[in-house]
């Protein structure tokens, strides 16, 4: 029988008007390959700073002792310049990461957290430019402050000690970054904070790159990292940070989560062979090799539908074949 598809409207999960973030994610970090999408750059010939993929996370590596300038500056692309995006829509962009201390072996036979010293951010750094100044000399949205190993923001002209992260604990920052107000807030959840909470930077009035504010035609597309390990008068980071599930939203303020799929999971689900358990959503679904939104079978209503988008809290549009 001839299938058509209603193209009008559909339902939501729980039966009210339902929205979706419209994520691009950048890197989930899963493979070698995702280092084609950076660039690593160090100050010093031979170092041994770098960047390794890890567990499926971006580790990055701050070199050697006596590396006195910045170990290493990792650039990665993320595809589209912000500065426009934001310019062209008159509001502001998103950029969603993740970030972990690991822990690592002490020497001992036991573990301790990592020792790091970090700064990140969002950045008109072209990756062809080597820099040779000392990193803790330009602005950065974030860091992670080897000396306190505090997690700071920044605050205007200065940085704002925020709180100490756990280790082996995944948290999840969000940048909401306004080009056209020169302005941005941002949001991490994880650990001791349960729940999304805006971090207070008290003010937030200049967006702070790498290197000053850029110009109006500067293009802005990189996240940039970069680590110290310092010298044998100050020694800094040591260890490795991992970075993991990096994603932009080029439309607007986004502060959902970015669902991350991998062959196993369909919208972050579990599969059961082809099959996945959407509880009060669809019920159980049948999605085949599918990861993320497309034709899936309802069993429910023994039959084809489209998933728009991956639900969220709120659910998802779908769209019904009309036998």
């Amino acid at each position: 029988m001839k299938k058509h598809i209603v193209s009008t409207l559909l339902f939501c999960a729980i039966g009210h008007f339902c929205t979706q973030g419209a994520w691009d994610i950048v890197s989930t970090f899963d493979d070698a390959s995702a280092l084609d999408k950076v660039t690593d750059l160090t100050n010093i010939e031979a170092s041994n700073a770098r960047s390794e993929i890890v567990d499926g996370k971006w580790a990055v590596y701050p070199g050697d002792l006596f590396e006195a300038t910045s170990n290493l500056y990792a650039a990665l692309d993320l595809g589209v310049d912000l500065r426009a995006a934001s310019r062209a829509s008159g509001g502001p962009v998103t950029v969603y990461l993740e970030i972990v201390q690991p822990n690592v072996p002490d020497g001992a036979g036991g573990t301790r957290k990592a020792i790091v010293d970090t700064v990140w951010g969002v950045s008109n750094f072209p990756p062809s430019e080597i820099l040779t100044t000392r990193f803790n000399s330009y602005n950065a949205m974030q860091r992670i402050n080897g000396g306190t190993d505090g997690f700071e923001g920044r605050n205007g002209t200065a940085y704002e000690a925020i709180d100490l992260f756990n280790a082996n604990v995944t948290y999840k920052i969000w940048l909401v970054i306004d080009f056209n107000l020169n302005f941005y807030e941002a949001y991490i959840q994880g650990g001791q904070w349960a729940s999304q909470t805006k971090i207070n930077t008290i003010d937030t009035s200049g967006i702070w790159l790498f290197r000053a504010n850029p110009g109006a035609d500067v293009v802005v597309q990189y996240f940039l990292v970069a680590l110290s390990r310092g010298n044998a008068a100050e020694e800094k980071g040591i260890d490795p940070t991992y970075f993991d599930n990096i994603a932009v939203d080029t439309t607007g303020q986004n502060l959902t989560t970015p669902v991350v799929a991998n062959g196993n999971e369909w919208c972050g689900i579990t599969k059961v062979g082809g099959d996945v358990d959407t509880g009060d959503f669809m019920g159980w679904i049948w999605v085949g090799d599918a990861t993320g939104a497309g034709w899936v079978y309802s069993y429910s209503l023994d039959g084809f539908v489209y998933v728009s988008a991956c639900p969220d809290a709120s659910g998802a549009w779908i769209y019904i074949l009309n036998n």
